[in-house]
């Protein structure tokens, strides 16, 4: 497959990820409502702590690539009219790439005018375990365009076309595996990802988890939160591995049962 056809793969499904020009609302609920009506599980207390802790007991290092200031931005604590939105993290959402690693990091280092071709995540995951931090957890990565996490998206107000219905990259942390060699294009599957970066992802969750109080249930896919019927990625992602590779993270650091995926949202009156 030719490079252009990869990058326009690539880039399908993310328009309308940045629009900085507009602002955003939450459409009619309060915070409250809107976990409630989108079936999120209540976000857990923040342990910044026992996260730095756990990153430094699973042996985390991570490797910063530049990314062009035109393909992040903040997370907006305020709508056009000055009405509060959600803008802490609280979704985890993974991704692929499609593309090599280092096309990939060229592609966030490019400079794009052009609002919808601005593209980022806060990680990419190399095929042996490598952690490259493009945008900080505190800044908005531009990962999820049109997007919604059950009823839940943030709004752009003034939008005039329905491919900037909504987007949850105000609140959500974004991973991204590389895809292997026969991944590039549109194929519905391929031969998977690596055990280093089944490993690797479950560590980085889990310190994301315990630093911003995000239980297992408010872990997804990129396929999943897409609402512009484009993206089903990362395909032949296998949770079991996943879950499997989690488990021995948090036994390593002795993370409480809470933030499993067994665990119960605790009903307080």
């Amino acid at each position: 497959m030719k490079s252009s056809n990869k990058f326009g793969w690539f880039l399908a499904g993310l328009f309308a990820g940045a629009i900085p020009s507009v602002s955003i609302f939450l459409l009619g609920f309060q915070p409250e409502q809107a976990r409630k009506a989108s079936g999120m599980a209540a976000l857990l207390a923040p342990n910044l702590k026992g996260a730095e802790l756990c990153r430094q007991n699973l042996g985390i290092k991570e490797t910063t690539s530049p990314v062009d200031a035109s393909n992040y931005g903040i997370r907006r604590p305020f709508d056009k009219a000055g009405r509060w939105v959600p803008n802490k993290p609280s979704l985890i959402v993974l991704h692929e790439t499609v593309l090599p690693l280092a096309e990939t990091l060229q592609l966030f280092a490019t400079p794009h005018p052009n609002d919808l071709n601005q593209v980022s995540y806060h990680f990419v995951l190399a095929r042996n375990g490598s952690l490259y931090r493009l945008v900080p957890d505190e800044l908005r990565a531009f990962g999820a365009g049109w997007s919604a996490w059950g009823d839940f998206s943030i709004r752009h107000n003034g939008a005039k076309t329905a491919l900037a219905g909504g987007s949850i990259n105000n609140v959500a942390l974004h991973i991204s595996l590389v895809s292997p060699n026969d991944g590039s294009g549109s194929g519905d599957g391929h031969s998977g990802y690596s055990n280093p970066q089944y490993e690797q992802l479950a560590k980085q969750v889990l310190v994301w988890q315990l630093r911003w109080g995000i239980p297992m249930r408010r872990i997804t896919s990129h396929g999943a939160v897409d609402r512009s019927h484009t993206r089903t990625d990362p395909r032949s992602f296998r949770w079991h591995l996943f879950d499997r590779a989690w488990q021995q993270a948090a036994k390593r650091c002795k993370v409480p049962a809470d933030y499993g995926i067994d665990a119960m949202e605790k009903i307080t009156k």
